[in-house]
């Protein structure tokens, strides 16, 4: 096995306990009790028909894309303050893996496995993953985002263009 290989596998092994750590932090707090914000998302976007999710703009508290997954996670898992935060859960933990994708691009794996275990312990990102709202979407989103246009850029390739601009939409 080439060295090359093995750091690859070793990188695999520290992000995947990164990202097992990242859910564990961020599963542990979605029963707790509703804020505001979060009872405000379930009784005027997330409860209502998809239909009315995306085509009635209820206040400056609306996240649509948001509200449609938490609809979707509502409708599968029953009404509960864990299935209305599960998609801010779910965002969360991806963008610890974006967190990582994107910076062994820019900077190195071995960096990017720092940045991503922060993110994964940053009580900040964990608070906002058990939050139903639509912030760690936006961050995870915004990583996504810069990923694909990098990528884009060196191959050139539309398909890649195309994901960026989803992301960015």
């Amino acid at each position: 096995m080439s060295s090359k290989t093995d750091t690859r596998g070793r990188s695999a092994w520290w992000l995947a306990t990164i990202l097992g750590g990242a859910a564990g932090l961020r599963v542990i707090g979605l029963e707790s009790g509703l804020w505001y914000d979060e009872i405000v998302t379930l009784v005027e976007s997330a409860r209502n028909p998809f239909w009315r999710i995306v085509t009635d703009f209820p206040g400056i508290n609306e996240h649509p894309l948001y509200s449609v997954l938490a609809h979707a996670s509502l409708g599968t898992f029953g009404d509960s303050a864990w299935a209305l935060r599960l998609p801010a859960c779910v965002f969360g933990v991806a963008a610890v893996a974006m967190e990582y994708l994107l910076g062994a691009r820019l900077i190195g794996r071995i960096e990017a496995l720092a940045g991503s275990a922060v993110l994964a312990a940053s009580y900040h990102h964990i608070w906002f993953s058990q939050n139903a709202r639509g912030y760690t979407m936006i961050g995870f989103f915004a990583l996504l985002s810069t990923h694909m246009l990098l990528r884009g850029y060196e191959t050139g390739r539309g398909r890649d263009l195309a994901v960026y601009a989803l992301a960015c939409v």
